[in-house]
């Protein structure tokens, strides 16, 4: 199973952004991506009966990294079926 890498981007550097794009357009398994999050996305309005989410699924660890150099790589397992799938 080959590997697929994503590049993340924080919004503050544009320039880092524009460099790996470039850089990485020739590779089929590397996509370079801005983050696209605006800060927390929960907002506080009246209590709900129940919070249906189980857990949060941003990384803090990611967070972390976006935020101290500015990009982050998160590895996923390419599909072998040829195409990707919908979610």
């Amino acid at each position: 199973m080959k590997t697929r890498y994503l590049f993340i981007v924080a919004r503050r550097v544009p320039t880092t952004y524009a460099t790996m794009r470039d850089t990485c357009s020739r590779y089929d398994d590397i996509e370079v991506i801005l983050d696209r999050r605006h800060g927390q996305r929960r907002r506080l309005t009246l209590p709900t009966a129940a919070d249906r989410r189980v857990h949060e699924r941003r990384s803090r660890k990611i967070d972390l990294v976006l935020k101290q150099l500015g990009w982050v790589v998160v590895t996923q397992p390419a599909e072998s079926g040829g195409g990707e799938s919908a979610n």
